[in-house]
C-alpha cells in the first residue's frame, strides 16, 4: 500500500509499504481522509519522537471485520491505544494507561496510508447525516467538549481562552455558546477573523492585562511553534495574574510530549497558593463525544480546514501544511 511515514532517510511516500494484519479483535480500515495536524508537523520537525507512518486524525471504511454489521460502515478511528491489562486500565482509566501506545506516534503506524489496522473498540460510527471529511477533526471537537465539562462555565462570569491554534479555537467556540463573556486571547491576528466569524471577543494577548479579574482561564499548550505568551511557562504565569482568587486555571495540552511545549508551574506555586487558585489538567475528550457535537451541528469546522491534499502529493504535502497559514490540512487517501 502506498503510505506516507517517517524512516532514518527522512520523510517520504513508500508506494509498496506493507499492509498491515487485522488481528483477533481488530479490524482493517481502508483510509478516506487523514487530518494533518500540528502535531504530526512537529513528528515530522523531530520534536516528537516518531518513526513510521504518520496520521493520527482517521476517517476510513471497514474493510473487514469480525462484528456483524459493522464491515463497509464508515467509521472515525480513536489513535489511542491502551494495554487493557495495568491497574489504571482495570480500574476503569485507560485513557491513563501506563503503556499507552498512539497511532502516528512512537513507533505505531498512523493513518497517513491506504490501511491501517485498529481495535474494533477504537472505531466510532459516523451518521450517514456526517460528512467524512469534517469528521477529522472529532478529536479535538471532543477535547474541547471535554474541557468544557471539566469547567461549566455557565456559572462563571468572566472566561478567557489563551492560544490561537486549533484546539483553543475549538474550546473558545464551545465554551462561547454556553457564556457569552468568553474572550479569546492570540498572537496571530489573521485567525481573529474566525472569531469574529463566530462572535467571539478576542485580543491580541500583549495588549491583555493582568488584572486578577478572570474567574476561569484556559491555557491551550499546541504542538504549533509559537509566541512565548502562548506557549510554556510564560503562557502559565501569564494565566495565572489573570485569575481572581479562588479562580480556575485549566491547562489543555497535547497527549504527547513536544520539544518546546514546556509547563512549568513551580515559579507559580506561590501565586497558586496565596490566591487559593484551583489547576485542572485536559488531555483528551471521548471520540463519540466528538462525532456526537459534529453531527448535532453545535460546532463550526467548515473554516478550520485550510487546505487539501492528496496522499500522492507525499512529502510536498508535509511542506504546504507547514505553512503558518494554514490551520488543519485534509489529506485525502481514497479515491
Amino acid at each position: 500500500m502506498k503510505a506516507l511515514l517517517i524512516d532514518e532517510r527522512g520523510p517520504r511516500l513508500d508506494p509498496a509499504y506493507a499492509t498491515p494484519n487485522a488481528g483477533r479483535g481488530s479490524t482493517l480500515v481502508r483510509v478516506l481522509c487523514t487530518g494533518l495536524s500540528g502535531l504530526d508537523l512537529a513528528a515530522v520537525a523531530g520534536r516528537i519522537a516518531h518513526a513510521g507512518v504518520l496520521g493520527h486524525e482517521i476517517v476510513g471504511r471497514v474493510e473487514s471485520c469480525e462484528l456483524a454489521g459493522l464491515e463497509g460502515a464508515v467509521v472515525a478511528v480513536d489513535p489511542e491505544l491502551p494495554c487493557g491489562s495495568c491497574d489504571w486500565c482495570a480500574s476503569g482509566m485507560p485513557r491513563h494507561c501506563r503503556s499507552m501506545r498512539r497511532l502516528g506516534f512512537g513507533s505505531t503506524d498512523g493513518g497517513l496510508a491506504e490501511f491501517v489496522a485498529v481495535p474494533v473498540r477504537n472505531l466510532v460510527r459516523l451518521p450517514a447525516s456526517l460528512e467524512p471529511e469534517l469528521a477529522v477533526l472529532a478529536q479535538p471537537v471532543a477535547d474541547a467538549v471535554h474541557v468544557a465539562r471539566l469547567v461549566p462555565v455557565e456559572r462563571q462570569t468572566y472566561v478567557t481562552v489563551i492560544g490561537d491554534g486549533v484546539s483553543a479555537l475549538l474550546i473558545a467556540q464551545i465554551l462561547a455558546a454556553r457564556n457569552a463573556s468568553v474572550r479569546l486571547l492570540g498572537a496571530r491576528p489573521d485567525r481573529f477573523g474566525l472569531c469574529e466569524r463566530w462572535r467571539i471577543r478576542h485580543r491580541d494577548i500583549r495588549e491583555a492585562g493582568l488584572r486578577a479579574d478572570q474567574d476561569v482561564v484556559v491555557a491551550c499548550f499546541d504542538a504549533e511553534p509559537t509566541e512565548a505568551d502562548l506557549s510554556g511557562a510564560e503562557a502559565a504565569e501569564r494565566a495565572l495574574g489573570m485569575l481572581r482568587p479562588r479562580g480556575t486555571l485549566v491547562v489543555s495540552g497535547p497527549a504527547v510530549p513536544i520539544e518546546g511545549v514546556g509547563l512549568d508551574l513551580s515559579r507559580a506555586a506561590e501565586a497558586i497558593v496565596s490566591g487559593e487558585l484551583r489547576v485542572v489538567g485536559s488531555r483528551r475528550g471521548a471520540l463519540a463525544e466528538g462525532v456526537g457535537a459534529i453531527a448535532s451541528g453545535s460546532v463550526d469546522l467548515a473554516p478550520l480546514i485550510t487546505a487539501r491534499a492528496k496522499l500522492d502529493e507525499g512529502v510536498g504535502l508535509l511542506r504546504a501544511a507547514s505553512d503558518p497559514s494554514q490551520l488543519r490540512t485534509l489529506v485525502r487517501v481514497a479515491a
